[in-house]
């Protein structure tokens, strides 16, 4: 078994498909079955099944899968660190964040250029959870999340993750600067049934609290006409339609989010807690030390 082998069999498990597989790889299917069958007889396991006019991966391929991707790009990106050596780069900083935090990562990384002219960060955006999990598989440094206020329970935090609270911020309202309900003022938390939502693309503890507030205010749950996690798109969205979505008071800035504007919301209270998280005992390299200062900073 080789690596050659496993990056093949990574295209494969990508596509599910020998023929199109072949088509990606530019060889012919044939070949790319010979390939594969070597690899299954090195390990003595079979990794898939015939399927219909594809394939499916047993449960060996599965894991084989998720084992390599990850040996696969630890090896791309040591390869990287060390161009980046030749190069003059002294250091490789990854953070995740939540999209309320897009905005503080891009001040602070522009507040080291002057000290720290010679880092490489790689920024990835997630959920909650995939900031959870991609810390403790060491894909990322530290993830940078927001927390619902109401349901923050540090007994239930994870034993594995260091976490540090940074702040608590307000959770507010926006529509585009000329939306209706910014020229009539909604006094009540059925003033907006009618409108649609954009929420997180999968269920969070923010789209659950929403729900419960509606509910308790006898009302249907929002109507959530589409789903991201993306910053970029929501507030496009939001300049384009009269959706509504949630975004932290410290966020909203002329500079970042031109023409989106936060209801007056008195009958709406809702608050974040902003966290850094860490791996527990893992020593951070000096480059991301001075990145996680800086956004403390900021904050």
């Amino acid at each position: 078994m080789n690596l050659s082998q496993l990056r093949v069999f990574l295209v494969v498990a990508e596509h599910l498909n020998l023929s199109h597989a072949a088509d990606t790889l530019g060889i012919t299917q044939p070949a790319l079955s010979r390939l594969m069958a070597r690899l299954q007889s090195d390990l003595d396991v079979q990794l898939y099944v015939r399927k219909g006019r594809g394939i499916a991966l047993t449960e060996a391929g599965s894991v084989l899968r998720r084992r390599v991707q990850d040996v696969v790009e630890r090896l791309d990106e040591t390869v990287a660190l060390v161009s980046d050596m030749r190069v003059g780069v002294t250091g490789h900083v990854r953070l995740g964040v939540g999209p309320a935090f897009l905005s503080i990562a891009a001040d602070a990384i522009g507040a080291l250029e002057v000290s720290q002219p010679h880092v490489r960060y790689t920024i990835r955006e997630g959920t909650t959870q995939e900031l959870f999990e991609w810390v403790k598989i060491r894909e990322i440094d530290f993830a940078l999340l927001g927390w619902i206020q109401p349901e923050v329970d540090e007994a239930s935090f994870d034993a594995a993750l260091n976490w540090k609270r940074l702040l608590v911020d307000d959770l507010v309202i926006v529509t585009r600067e000329d939306h209706p309900l910014q020229k009539a003022k909604p006094r009540a938390l059925s003033d907006l049934a009618a409108y649609h939502w954009i929420l997180p693309r999968i269920s969070t503890k923010l789209d659950r609290e929403l729900h419960r507030r509606f509910r308790n205010a006898g009302l249907p749950p929002p109507s959530a006409s589409v789903l991201t996690s993306s910053l970029f798109a929501t507030l496009a969205i939001l300049r384009r339609t009269d959706h509504l979505a949630l975004m932290t008071r410290s966020s909203l800035s002329e500079q970042d989010m031109p023409g989106i504007r936060a209801l007056d919301q008195p009958w709406m209270e809702l608050r974040r807690e902003a966290f850094l998280v860490t791996l527990r005992g893992m020593q951070l390299p000096a480059p991301v030390a001075a990145l996680i200062d800086k956004i403390r900073r900021l904050l």
